[in-house]
């Protein structure tokens, strides 16, 4: 059976990553191990899949730390 591509159309990484993070439970996992506290606006868990997304995202100063000069 053939298939004619009509269009092709880029799909980022992100979604993909987050949807992996979401699948592990790793949000679930870090917020078991941190209890929330009642002052935070945003779960434990919630912002380390933040930070992973916005390390893979680009120039993140933690990802390129070691090859900054201090």
């Amino acid at each position: 059976m053939a298939v004619s591509v009509q269009q092709i159309h880029p799909v980022a990484h992100l979604p993909l990553v987050l949807g992996v993070l979401r699948r592990l439970k790793v949000a679930t996992i870090i917020e078991r191990l941190l209890p929330p506290h009642p002052a935070h606006v945003l779960s434990s868990g919630r912002g380390v899949e933040a930070l992973v997304l916005a390390i893979l995202d680009g120039d993140h100063a933690l990802y390129k730390s070691s090859s900054r000069e201090i």
